[in-house]
């Protein structure tokens, strides 16, 4: 790659007669590498041990024992160290192995006041994370540019601009779509006067647009506020309906050295976030990223089946029983539609706590409400849950994990239920910094979602009741084995 113009004119003016920094300018050089990933299988007994679906759910249930999708992440940092005080980090790094989602920014110290600045794609407020169900509360994920960690006052102060959108394969499933007659999406256009091909590609053009996001946060001792307003122009379905195109929210976190007052080896947090627009449902502490599309937050987004009519018709092609295999039940596709006035309300409550005999509880309270501002169609969702992680040291190199869940959803009254049971031996090496675990796991879910098969005719065909919804046959009693490797370092 050859050198930027721009930057050798720009070093030439600021160091003299030479392009390079002279000998007072001496660098050192650090290199570090750190990494994570998680690689199981999990198998459900009532279907003859085939790989079970948890989409949404290990983030309200307890990740142990129902994590199927596996995961990693790779970070590869350089420190060039200036005898005056400045520092240049360069952050690369692999997202989920693939090499679409590359993270690399550049960081400078010293050269601001205090903080550090920083310019490229990146994650921020990592931190805000509940390892027991693997829940990032913000999830902000970008191409920027910023500055972290200024001093003012007693507190840092941090802001940055991100924008984000949907990724290379969303692009793939619109092209698709557009194309197959069975999705219905024709009828739709002739309904609400899409017609022409200039009026079409207008449509398809808008199917993607970026999402601009200014996040401000300051943090004094224990407590931190996190302040998102996003911006994303023409923001529309594939229907040709237009869905909010600004929104805001806000997060507030309080951690304590202390289980919620109970002293010792201990630790526990509150998190309360609220947002309106583009800062509701899923997109409440997010910018659009593949995981917001999925994790708990709007009923009405996430991974959806055919069987909630409002959200049009199923794509016949393929076996023709489930949206996700169009537009319309496909998490990143659903992401952005929220309506102007929609609000969106979380809390949680999450901490942990070590006895003196080493046995560990780490529990998790959390829950959200969503004002969906449909009209007649979809007033209002939420869903809240409880778990438990314990842990229960035998050896050195091995301890028995548990981990017990329960979460309740509603939509408009609609309500279900779930629970879970697990217990994982498990194997770890551990120097403190990094870590290794081999875990052995078996859950029993009660009136189980791995059961739910659709009920079929004769010919195959799924089965619909008189309110449209496809028929799924009474959830049973089912348990979940598997086996992990999850490591970070």
């Amino acid at each position: 790659m050859k050198k930027s113009i721009l930057s050798t004119l720009v070093l030439g003016a600021l160091g003299g007669v030479s392009i390079f920094p002279s000998a007072a300018f001496a660098v050192e050089t650090e290199f570090e590498f750190h990494g994570y990933f998680r690689a199981g299988f999990f198998a459900s007994a009532e279907d003859d041990f085939k790989s079970i679906e948890s989409a949404g759910r290990k983030e309200m249930l307890g990740r142990l024992g129902i994590e199927p999708d596996n995961d990693g992440g790779l970070d590869f940092l350089t420190k060039l160290i200036f005898d005056d005080e400045k520092q240049l980090n360069i952050h690369v790094g692999l997202s989920e192995f693939d090499a679409d989602d590359v993270i690399g920014y550049i960081e400078f110290e010293g050269v601001t006041p205090s903080g550090s600045m920083w310019a490229g794609k990146r994650k921020i407020y990592e931190d805000n994370y509940i390892f027991m169900t693997d829940y990032f509360y913000t999830d902000l994920e970008g191409i920027g540019a910023g500055i972290s960690d200024y001093e003012i006052g007693d507190g840092f102060l941090s802001f940055a601009y991100l924008s984000s959108d949907r990724p290379d394969d969303y692009e793939d499933l619109v092209d698709a779509s557009f194309s197959n007659p069975s999705t219905g999406l024709q009828s739709a256009w002739a309904q609400n006067g899409i017609v022409s091909d200039v009026q079409l590609n207008t449509l398809r053009s808008n199917l993607n647009n970026t999402m601009h996001t200014f996040s401000l946060g300051y943090q004094i001792g224990r407590y931190e506020v996190i302040a998102n307003y996003k911006y994303m122009p023409d923001n529309w379905d594939a229907n040709g309906k237009e869905w909010a195109d600004t929104g805001f929210d806000v997060t507030g976190i309080y951690h304590m050295p202390h289980f919620f007052g109970l002293e010792g080896n201990a630790f526990s947090y509150v998190i309360a976030q609220a947002g309106k627009g583009l800062g509701s449902g899923n997109l409440l502490g997010s910018t659009i990223t593949n995981y917001s599309g999925y994790r708990p937050g709007s009923l009405t987004q996430g991974v959806r089946d055919a069987d909630l009519p409002w959200q049009g018709p199923v794509n016949n092609s393929g076996s023709g029983d489930f949206a996700f295999e169009s537009l319309y039940g496909n998490s990143d596709y659903l992401l952005t539609h929220r309506e102007e006035d929609a609000t969106s309300a979380r809390l949680l409550l999450w901490g942990g706590y070590v006895n003196s005999q080493g046995i560990g509880f780490f529990p998790s309270i959390q829950g959200q409400y969503n004002n969906e501002d449909m009209g007649g169609a979809t007033t209002y969702t939420y869903w809240y849950s409880a778990m438990m992680r314990n842990t229960f040291p035998v050896s050195d190199n091995f301890f028995v994990q548990t981990d017990i869940g329960w979460y309740k959803t509603s939509w408009d009254g609609a309500t279900d239920y779930q629970s879970k049971y697990t217990v994982a031996p498990t194997f770890i090496m551990s120097d403190g910094e990094s870590s290794a675990e081999i875990r052995f796991m078996l859950s029993y879910l009660p009136r189980s979602w791995t059961t739910q098969d659709y009920l079929r005719d004769e010919n195959g065909a799924v089965l619909r009741g008189n309110d449209g919804r496809f028929l799924r046959e009474n959830a049973t009693d089912d348990f979940i084995v598997g086996i992990q490797a999850d490591v970070y370092w």
